[in-house]
This record gives C-alpha cells, sequence and structure tokens, in this order.
C-alpha cells in the first residue's frame, strides 16, 4: 500500500549561519499524495526556504525531510524525484521550446521516440502544441512560464514545487495561468506545492493552505476554514480584510467591544478574559442609528466595483465595512452584525505567540 504522505517534514528548523537568524522554526508537516498545498506568508516568513529544503537546495540545520517514508535530508536535488519551478523561468536562450522541455530527457539518454512522444504530449497540456521550433526569446511572459512548467512536468516527478512561479505577470494573464494550474494539476499524477504571497491566489488554487510567519506555522487548513476560521489575529489579518479590536469576554456567547455588549457564539473562554474580536468587513452592515450594536459617522466612502468600500469611526475606532449599499459620508449611522459573524480569539500568552498577533 502506498504512503498516503507523500513529504513529511519532522522538527525541521533552519538556521543560517552568517547572522544566526532562524527562518524556519521546528516545523512539523505532511503533505498528502496529489495534494495541491501552498505555503502562503509574508515575505522573509520562510516560505521559500522551506520549499528549498524540500528541493534539497538548503539542508536543515535539524529535523528531518522525508520522501514516501525515506529520509531524504541529506539526498542532492538531482537524486531526488522533485522539480522546482521558479519566478524567474530560466529557459535555455539557445534552445528552441522543443529543445528546452526534452534537456531533462536527453541527459536521462532516452531514446529520441519516446522523448518526442512525451514532450508533445506535454504541449499539448500546456496549450503550445505547434510552438516547438520557436526560440524562448520571443515568447510572452505567459508562454514562458508555460514552458518551463511543461519542463517540469515531462520528467514526470513525483512532487512539483513552484516558488512564486506567476509573481512577474501582469494581473489578468496571472488570473489565467492559475486556472491552467489547476488544470494540470487534475490531468498529471503530481504533487504539487506552491509558494506565493498572495492571499487570492491561496485561495483560489490550493486544497490545503499552510500560513507562515517568522519561520512558524499560524495555521493550517482548506481554503474556506482558513478564510472564515482564522485562528489568531495575524491568520485574520492576513488572509483578507479584518477588522481587529480588543475585547472582554464576559460570559459564553457575550463579549463585550468599547463598552457595548454584543452577542456571538464563541464559548469556551475564562470570565471576563480579555480577547481580540475579528469581524470581516463584507459582514458587517449599514444600518438607521440605534438599530445596530453601536452607531458612527461616516468618514469615507470608496467605490470598488463590486462593493463600497466604507469607513466609519465610533467612539475611538474606524471600522471598515465592504457593502453593496452606499453611504454618506459626514453622515451618522448605525451598524449591525450576525453573531455566527464575530470571531473571538485568545490574546497571545508567550513569545512565540505573541507572533501570531499583527506586527
Amino acid at each position: 500500500m502506498a504512503e498516503e504522505n507523500i513529504i513529511e517534514l519532522r522538527n525541521v528548523t533552519k538556521r543560517f549561519e552568517d547572522d544566526g537568524s532562524i527562518a524556519v522554526k521546528d516545523m512539523n508537516l505532511a503533505v498528502r499524495r496529489g495534494e495541491f498545498v501552498t505555503f502562503l506568508g509574508p515575505s522573509g516568513c520562510g516560505k521559500t526556504t522551506t520549499l528549498r529544503m524540500i528541493a534539497g537546495f538548503d539542508t536543515p540545520t535539524s529535523g528531518s525531510i522525508l520522501l514516501n517514508g525515506r529520509d531524504i535530508t541529506a539526498l542532492p536535488p538531482n537524486k531526488r524525484p522533485i522539480n522546482t519551478v521558479f519566478q524567474r523561468y530560466a529557459l535555455f536562450p539557445h534552445l528552441n521550446i522543443y529543445d528546452n522541455i526534452a534537456f531533462g530527457l536527453k541527459l536521462k539518454k532516452l531514446p529520441e521516440d519516446e522523448i518526442r512522444e512525451k514532450v508533445t504530449r506535454v504541449l499539448e497540456m500546456v496549450d503550445m502544441a505547434g510552438f516547438e521550433k520557436r526560440n524562448t526569446q520571443t515568447l510572452s511572459g505567459g508562454q514562458q512560464q508555460r514552458v518551463a512548467i511543461a519542463r517540469a512536468i515531462v520528467n514526470e516527478p513525483e512532487v512539483l514545487l513552484l516558488d512564486e512561479p506567476l509573481g512577474a505577470l501582469d494581473l489578468k494573464l496571472r488570473m489565467g495561468m492559475q486556472r491552467e494550474l489547476m488544470r494540470i494539476k487534475k490531468e498529471v499524477n503530481i504533487t504539487f506545492i506552491y509558494v506565493t504571497h498572495d492571499q487570492g491566489e491561496a485561495l483560489t488554487m490550493s486544497d490545503r493552505i499552510i500560513v507562515m510567519n517568522k519561520g512558524i506555522i499560524q495555521q493550517e487548513g482548506d481554503p474556506v476554514s482558513i478564510y472564515d476560521e482564522p485562528q489568531n489575529a495575524f491568520v485574520a489579518d492576513f488572509i483578507g480584510e479584518s477588522n481587529i479590536i480588543d475585547g472582554i469576554m464576559l460570559k459564553d456567547c457575550l463579549v463585550r467591544i468599547q463598552g457595548i455588549d454584543v452577542e456571538c457564539v464563541d464559548t469556551g473562554f475564562e470570565p471576563n478574559e480579555k480577547v481580540d474580536v475579528v469581524i470581516r468587513p463584507e459582514d458587517l452592515v449599514v444600518t438607521e442609528l440605534g438599530a445596530g450594536f453601536t452607531d458612527g459617522l461616516v468618514t469615507e466612502v470608496t467605490y470598488e466595483g463590486a462593493y463600497y468600500d466604507i469607513r466609519v469611526q465610533a467612539a475611538d475606532y474606524e471600522w471598515h465595512l465592504q457593502s453593496n449599499v452606499s453611504a454618506m459620508p459626514g453622515t451618522r449611522v448605525g451598524i449591525s452584525i450576525l453573531p455566527e459573524n464575530i470571531q473571538i480569539m485568545h490574546k497571545p500568552r508567550s513569545s512565540d505567540e505573541e507572533i501570531l498577533k499583527k506586527d
């Protein structure tokens, strides 16, 4: 029976010798066969270092990396059934598209007929059939990315690593390539591990998202749970936009915000425990004065196409709302929220937990 987990990281730490900084701290993670897993986080959070350790380009300071249950921590990159696609496509400028894709197969000394068959198949897969003789220098950014992906998957790796591969593309092309990657993923029996700082990209493409900050996994889960049920203030603030405000959990299902008692659905907190209260802008509703949990002054309204971005100053906090109904700057309005749309989170209690808070 094949191992369910294709990649495992066990207590992996990476410390850089030059300055002693820790890029990844005691990471434990299992990637299931056939998953599309995304490492998501801000610059410097350790996501690319983690990818490089899986690829074999960096070696963990401590801990181990397993592939199909076998320890590959010290195995060089060329001995691993893993390919990487980088943001810089690194295509060979002196070779045409066919020879770029066939390069790895020729190193393996496969028969020419088999090479031709494999290259033709992946060119069709990335919608580049008929481009075999084209010079890579004449291609658009999106086309070069397709060739880079074709060159990686033609070798039939067990794992494909992608390090911010769409970062250099414009918005429309990037969205198109996201759909292409999802389509390719369905056609090939390869595990995808993807690195990005783009939350929309992660939510759109992933089976599972690993949110990282300062070398520590903050939360992992499917896109819906990551967005709807963030486990700490950092995740809530990084994934989408959020109102994050101090509160006091008076008792189960009742939180005090700015001196106002508001019903929620959270339980299991200590009486009068200080908490972080997280509310998504799209969950707040503009109402008549006195009809919500608080009233405030509309300070700013911006039309964003799909919604109006509204700022409302109430007491010492400026609430951020996203609504399909506009409001007039300078007027006073009420703000309402359904109890189930309020997220209550514990305050951090240690230095590691402090990392979870918004910087």
